[in-house]
């Protein structure tokens, strides 16, 4: 894939919920089958939104913390692009919503972009190269999901994967930025893997109770027709096949080997599943970078959680390549230098707008 260049990354912010819930608390497993899955998945703790929060509401937090830490005007903004797959409702696309919420111009471009995992190098190939294509000085990248209101709580498989958070990047025409390369897949024949057959639960107006039948599933978990259902063996077995030959990829394309690359930044899927694909592609434990144990996975806002939980790290620029997988099925890696102290700490947030 051609390099996008020019385009520099300018500030990059996460949002959780303040509400945490821990793994050792989780009802619906024994003591020993907690300790056995915190063990396998890294995961001690994730922030569940409540019920009135939404994706948007994380997003607009963490949006308006890097419009203002910039010291933007908000009609200099000409792009709004969100990666979710928990919007607001069905229609109109939440990106609009939000370009409206957070006072944009109306010759801001907005638009929904319906991927999970894969969201990070997607969302930044799909932005950089809109700016690019249509001379867009100034754009936001939102991505965030509430996927606490997918998962059945008594589904082992799933509820205690997954935490809620959001995130805003933005990025700006600048011709001196480095390039940043891109290996991005998509296999629908995997969609089985992780599905929501049903839709509409993570609105404001979810579908009253009494009118979804519940069913057991071939895994023997009762579900809503609109709650996750998560094949855990098949989403490992894909991760470990194809995320470590994409990593591979995108750093050939820059000219780079692992050894060059300060930090390695995975989705967090899972501690099984990202060991075994920094060990393939050759990144020591030291320079893979984790929040699994405090944020659990956090899906298309993964990576900028990541990011914004060890903001120490990035305080002078570095050179990074991040790998995101899962959903779709669909993955994609990309390097890029991220420039120092543009990474801005987490914050905490129960708001709702």
């Amino acid at each position: 894939m051609k390099a996008i260049t020019g385009v520099a990354l300018r500030a990059i912010c996460a949002t959780v919920p303040t509400m945490t819930v821990h793994t050792k608390d989780y009802e619906y497993m024994s003591l020993e089958d907690r300790a056995r899955f915190q063990k396998a998945t890294g995961i001690a703790e994730r922030r569940i939104s409540p019920d009135e929060q939404c994706a948007s509401d994380l997003c607009y937090a963490a949006a308006n913390r890097v419009i203002e830490h910039l010291g933007w005007e908000r009609g200099s903004i000409g792009a709004l692009i969100l990666i979710t797959q928990t919007a607001d409702q069905p229609i109109p696309a939440t990106s609009i919503v939000l370009q409206n919420k957070l006072g944009l111009s109306q010759t801001c471009v907005a638009f929904d972009v319906n991927l999970g995992c894969s969201a990070y190098p997607y969302g930044l190939a799909i932005v950089g190269a809109l700016m690019q294509s249509l001379n867009i000085n100034r754009a936001l990248l939102l991505m965030g999901d509430v996927s606490s209101r997918v998962c059945a709580v008594h589904d082992k498989s799933a509820w205690p994967l997954f935490g809620d958070a959001g995130s805003a990047t933005a990025l700006e025409l600048d011709e001196n930025a480095l390039p940043m390369h891109f290996d991005l897949m998509s296999d629908g024949s995997g969609k089985d893997a992780i599905i929501v057959q049903g839709g509409g639960l993570a609105s404001r107006h979810p579908p009253r109770s009494g009118t979804i039948v519940e069913e057991i599933g071939a895994d023997g978990v009762t579900r809503r027709p609109d709650n996750l259902t998560l094949r855990g063996t098949d989403i490992f077995s894909f991760a470990i096949t194809q995320a470590a030959p994409s990593i591979k990829r995108a750093l050939d394309m820059a000219g780079k080997t692992a050894v060059d690359a300060n930090f390695l930044l995975l989705h967090q899927a899972n501690k099984m599943i990202n060991d075994t694909i920094a060990k393939k592609t050759g990144f020591p434990p030291e320079k893979v970078i984790s929040t699994l144990a405090n944020y659990g996975n956090t899906s298309s806002a993964s990576i900028p959680v990541t990011l914004c939980a060890h903001t120490e790290q990035f305080a002078s620029d570095r050179f990074v390549v991040a790998c995101g997988f899962g959903v779709g099925l669909s993955w994609g890696s990309v390097t890029l230098t991220i420039p120092g102290k543009v990474v801005l700490p987490i914050v905490e947030t129960d708001d709702v707008y």
